[in-house]
């Protein structure tokens, strides 16, 4: 299965095969009488950042979250079946970002999230009015649970500031 963000980088040949692919796979699901599904996430919580096996850079965000007592669910294991990329090659959630104006919007993101270039195209594309935080030394994963790095006072700030709340 190719990942979302490779998908980006795709010629349009290689697009439209994996676009095919896909279409078949939906055919093979509707068969079976369920979706193929990889999950990414393991039956059971790991114990501890330490037990967590090692993969790329944002499998491991994941994984940190995911994957422990702190975010596991055994419903929520993670990835999505296999033709829910076909869903993401039809549909730009940016494409309609303009129209959010004139409400205002605040970006907030980890100065190392794996997602900050999508929250740093998505501020770019926005109208005004618009604010972005970036909170330092997080990841995406942070702005979870981590109530030490959640800028909450600046979030109320910006509520009450846009709104008057």
């Amino acid at each position: 299965m190719t990942d979302i963000r490779e998908m980006a980088n795709l010629a349009p040949e290689q697009l439209f095969q994996l676009k095919d692919q896909l279409s078949k796979q939906r055919w093979d699901d509707f068969e079976n009488g369920q979706p193929n599904y990889h999950p990414s996430s393991p039956e059971e919580p790991y114990d501890s950042i330490d037990d967590l096996p090692n993969h790329d850079e944002l499998t491991n965000e994941w994984l940190r979250f995911y994957a422990l007592k702190r975010g596991f669910h055994p419903n929520a294991r993670g990835t999505a079946t296999t033709t829910s990329n076909l869903a993401m090659l039809e549909f730009s959630a940016l494409d309609y970002i303009k129209e959010i104006s004139p409400r205002p919007i605040l970006f907030i993101y980890g100065d190392n999230a794996h997602s900050r270039s999508y929250s740093e195209r998505a501020y770019y594309l926005a109208n005004q009015p618009k604010q972005k935080l970036i909170v330092e030394d997080c990841e995406h994963i942070d702005l979870y649970d981590n109530m030490e790095k959640i800028p909450v006072d600046q979030i109320a700030k910006f509520i009450k500031d846009s709104f008057n709340a």
